[in-house]
C-alpha cells in the first residue's frame, strides 16, 4: 500500500508539465487502479470473523479498541519471536495491529481447526504436540472460558500472548513440514556436511498474507514424494493399533514342520506388525513365508527355524516402530540443497543398511554391501550426552554429499596420525622391523619429508604424544585401502575404498571402519564409472593391466611394455637413497570426465525395492536425538 501511495505521489509530481485533458485523463487512470487495488487486496484476503463467543460475554469491561491499543504497545516493543521478528510485525501493522486469532476475544471455529491440525501432526507426520505447545495453547484457551482472568490488563496480555502462539505455531507447522521441523546438525553434531535450506521470508511472508486459509498452507507444505507417502501410511497405520493390546511372543524354539501352541501367539504378532498370516499351532510354509517377510523388514537373515533374536525383535513395542518411522519422516523433511531426485546418475549409501547402491535412470543398477565407521554404545559413556542430545563418535562416518571426481588404482594408504598414535606406536616399540616388513610400510620424517629406515629409529625414545614420523603402506592387495580408492572432496580425509579384509562383509553388523567407506566390489563399481565417463575400450583395459589383469589385446601388450620402459626410467632417475625405497607398484589416478554424485545417508526406516517398508539399527544413535529435538524444541 505504501509502495503504491508513493508510486502514485512520484507520478504527480512528475507529470506538473502535462496538458490539463492529458493529466486530468492520467489521473483518473491512476484513481481507478487505486481502488481495483483496494478491491483485489480485499478480495484475495477473504477472511471471515465470526461473532463473539456467548462466554466472552462474561468480560463486560472488554474494548476491542483498547485491545487494538494493547496489540500495537506490544508489536512496537517487541525484539524476538519465533520466526522472521520484522515480517511478523509487518503482518500485524499492515492489519493496523487488529488481532486475527482472538478478533471479538476468540475465532473459535478457526482456532479449533488450526489446533485439530497441529494435533494430527503426529499421526500425519511424526511430530508431537510437544512441537507446538498444544498443552500450554489448550490451558490458556482454558482459562479464558473459564472466566479465570480477572481484569482487563491482564486480558488483553493473555488474549495477546494466545494471538502469537497461534500465529506462531501456525508457521512453525508450516516450516517444518516444508523445511523440516529440527536442525539437522544439531542431530548429528560435526558429521553433517550437507547444505540444508531453511525458510526464506518468501516463504513466511506468503505463509503469513494467506494466513485466513491456512489449512491450504498446510497442505501444500507438505512433502509429495512417494517415499514420504509410503512411510505416512505406515505411521498411520501404527497410530490405528494404539489402543490395541500388543501380543507377547514368549521365548521358545520351533523348526519348520514343528508344532507349537505359541506360534498361534506368532502369527498373532505378525499380523499385528502388518504382515498377514492364518493363525496356527505349525510352523508350516505359510508361517515361515510370514515370518522371514518380517526377518527381510528388519535385516535379520532368513531360516527355517525360530531364533532368539528374531523373538526379540518381534517382541519390540509398537512405539518402537512408530518412533522409527517418525524420526525418519523428519529426515525426509529435510530440504538438502542436493537432492538424488536431481541426479538420476548417482551413488548412494545408508549407513544403517550397510548398502552402497548404485542408482541410474531412477533404477538400482548395483547393490554393494559396505563397512562403515566404527561406533560406540553411548551409554556407557556420560561424556557424549549433552542437553538431551547423545554427540558423534569420532569414528562415524560422516555425512555429506560430495562428487567422485577421482578414481585412483592400487592406492598407497597414508596412515593418519591418531592411527599412527594410537594404534601403530605400540606396536613399532615392540618391534619396528616386523611390523613395517609384514605391513609394507615406508616412513618418511615429517620434518623434512625424506624417506628414514626403519632400522635407525629407537620408538622407545620416540614421545607417544609428538612422533616427528609418519607411515604409508605400499600399494597392493594387502593394502587396507585395496586396488581401488574413490575420491571426493571433504574435509573429514574420508573416501570409498576397496579393502584387504574381505571376511568383514560376511558380518551383519559392519560399523567397522575408521570412518572410511569400504566397498563389497570396488571393481564393479569402477567398471561403471567408466562406462559412464565414455573411457573408450583401449584406456579401459590399460586400466585393468594397470589393477592388475591380463592383457587381453595386442594393444594391451603393448601396453605393458611401455609400462615396463617407463617404471625403468622411473628407476633410474631415483637417487641412490630413494633407490632403496624403489616401489615397483604405485598409485595411478584416473581424472573423471563426469563426476559421480555421491550421498553418504542414514535412513533407519525407508522403502525397499518390493515397496514394503525396512527398519534397521539404529547404528549411530541418531533416532533419539531427532525424537528428543521434536519434543524439546526450544532446547
Amino acid at each position: 500500500m505504501q509502495r503504491l501511495l508513493c508510486h502514485i505521489w512520484a507520478f504527480l509530481k512528475w507529470s506538473r508539465n502535462f496538458t490539463p485533458p492529458a493529466l486530468v485523463i492520467s489521473l483518473f487512470s491512476i484513481i481507478a487502479l487505486f481502488f481495483a487495488f483496494i478491491m483485489l487486496t480485499s478480495c484475495n484476503r477473504k477472511e471471515h470473523v465470526q461473532p463473539q463467543p456467548h462466554w466472552f460475554k462474561h468480560y463486560q469491561h472488554y474494548k476491542e479498541k483498547e485491545y487494538i491499543q494493547f496489540i500495537e504497545s506490544q508489536i512496537n516493543s517487541e525484539t524476538d519471536t519465533l520466526l522472521m521478528p520484522s515480517l511478523v510485525r509487518d503482518f500485524y501493522r499492515d492489519r493496523n495491529f487488529h488481532p486475527f486469532w482472538t478478533q471479538k476475544g476468540l475465532q473459535e471455529e478457526m482456532t479449533d481447526s488450526l489446533l485439530f491440525h497441529l494435533n494430527n501432526a503426529y499421526p500425519l507426520h511424526g511430530i508431537p504436540g510437544e512441537y507446538f505447545g498444544l498443552d500450554s495453547i489448550r490451558n490458556c484457551i482454558s482459562q479464558l472460558i473459564e472466566h479465570q482472568i480477572s481484569d482487563n490488563q491482564s486480558l488483553y496480555d493473555h488474549l495477546y500472548h494466545l494471538e502469537r502462539q497461534l500465529t506462531d505455531q501456525y508457521l512453525r507447522y508450516a516450516c517444518s513440514l516444508q523445511y523440516g521441523a529440527v536442525n539437522p546438525k544439531k542431530v548429528h553434531g560435526n558429521k553433517w556436511y550437507y547444505a540444508t535450506l531453511s525458510p526464506d521470508s518468501t516463504f513466511i511472508q506468503n505463509a503469513l498474507e494467506n494466513m485466513h486459509r491456512f489449512s491450504e498452507i498446510i497442505s501444500e507444505s507438505m512433502p509429495t514424494s512417494s517415499e514420504y507417502q509410503s512411510l505416512q501410511k505406515e505411521l498411520k497405520r501404527l497410530h490405528s493399533l494404539s489402543d490395541s493390546v500388543e501380543t507377547v511372543v514368549p521365548d521358545f524354539r520351533v523348526r519348520k514342520g514343528g508344532h507349537n501352541a505359541h506360534v498361534t501367539k506368532l502369527c498373532g504378532r505378525l499380523n499385528q506388525l502388518g504382515i498377514s498370516v492364518n493363525g496356527s499351532n505349525i510352523l508350516n510354509d505359510t508361517v515361515l513365508h510370514a515370518l522371514n517377510a518380517f526377518r527381510r523388514m528388519n535385516g535379520i537373515p532368513e531360516c527355517d527355524s525360530l531364533d532368539a533374536e528374531t523373538i526379540e525383535k518381534l517382541n519390540r513395542p509398537l512405539q518402537y516402530y512408530k518412533d522409527a518411522v517418525a524420526a525418519n519422516l523428519e529426515r525426509l523433511r529435510w530440504q538438502k540443497k542436493h537432492r538424488k531426485s536431481d541426479d538420476t546418475l548417482h551413488i548412494a549409501v545408508n549407513i544403517p543398511d550397510y548398502t552402497l547402491c548404485v542408482v541410474q535412470k531412477d533404477s538400482v543398477v548395483m547393490r554393494n554391501r559396505i563397512c562403515c565407521g566404527k561406533t560406540q554404545n553411548p551409554e556407557k559413556v556420560p561424556a557424549r550426552h549433552k542437553n538431551g542430545i547423545i554427540t558423534p563418535f569420532k569414528a562415524e562416518t560422516p555425512l555429506m554429499y560430495s562428487q567422485i571426481r577421482t578414481l585412483v588404482l592400487n592406492p598407497e594408504w597414508n596412515i593418519p596420525y591418531d592411527i599412527i598414535k594410537n594404534e601403530y606406536y605400540h606396536k613399532l616399540v615392540r618391534s619396528n622391523t616386523a611390523v613395517v616388513n609384514r605391513e609394507h610400510l615406508y616412513i618418511r620424517d615429517s620434518r623434512t619429508g625424506k624417506y628414514v629406515v626403519p632400522d635407525s629409529i629407537n620408538w622407545s625414545k620416540v614421545s607417544q604424544g609428538n612422533i616427528p614420523y609418519r607411515l604409508h603402506q605400499t600399494s597392493g592387495r594387502y593394502n587396507a585401502l585395496g586396488l581401488y580408492k574413490f575420491v571426493f572432496a571433504n574435509s573429514e580425509s574420508v573416501y570409498l575404498h576397496d579393502t584387504n579384509n574381505k571376511g568383514a562383509f560376511k558380518r551383519r553388523k559392519r560399523a567397522l571402519s575408521h570412518g572410511c567407506v569400504r566397498v563389497q566390489y570396488p571393481d564393479s563399481v569402477a567398471e561403471w564409472v567408466y562406462v559412464v565417463n565414455n573411457f573408450d575400450t583401449n584406456y579401459i583395459e590399460q586400466l585393468h593391466i594397470i589393477s592388475g589383469a591380463e592383457p587381453t589385446t595386442e594393444k594391451g601388450e603393448e601396453f605393458v611394455e611401455k609400462l615396463h620402459e617407463k617404471d625403468s626410467i622411473y628407476y633410474e632417475n631415483l637417487s641412490d637413497w630413494d633407490k632403496q625405497f624403489y616401489r615397483k607398484l604405485r598409485p595411478t589416478s584416473v581424472a573423471l570426465r563426469k563426476p559421480i554424485p555421491l550421498f553418504i545417508e542414514y535412513y533407519t526406516c525407508f522403502v525397499g525395492d518390493d515397496g514394503t517398508v525396512q527398519y534397521r539399527d539404529d547404528v549411530y544413535y541418531k533416532d533419539g536425538n531427532i525424537l528428543y529435538l521434536l519434543k524439546n524444541p526450544d532446547d
